[in-house]
């Protein structure tokens, strides 16, 4: 079995050993290294799908399509709650209970148990 080791996992997709900023809010898990790089393709498509859409912002044809633009919406949603999920999934006492606090538990269960089973 692979050992789990400790890792901060910042907003901005910073996954770090050590926490290094006292302003910065930070889920700690426990992860493997395989665990780690599903988090890490994770921000990887959520940036990539950001920059995407920052790109095409001044065409007309994504610009004022509604069926792009909640494409887009519904793509970042679906990517942010499976990101969230693994890290309550991976999230130490403390993650989790800060995740419970936000509200959003529900969401992050009601689709992709696929996704979650590959975590546990």
């Amino acid at each position: 079995m692979e050992q789990k080791e400790t890792f901060f996992v910042t907003a901005k997709g910073d996954i770090q050993p050590l926490p290094t900023d006292d302003h910065v809010h930070y889920f700690e898990i426990q992860a493997t290294y395989d665990e780690k790089q599903q988090i890490d393709h994770l921000f990887t498509q959520i940036h990539a799908n950001n920059k995407q859409e920052g790109l095409d912002i001044f065409s007309p044809k994504r610009h004022f399509s509604e069926s792009h633009a909640e494409y887009h919406r519904g793509k970042d949603s679906k990517l942010v709650y499976e990101l969230f999920r693994y890290i309550y999934l991976l999230g130490t006492e403390k993650t989790k209970r800060e995740i419970e606090e936000m509200n959003v538990l529900p969401e992050l269960f009601e689709s992709s148990h696929t996704t979650i089973e590959k975590v546990k």
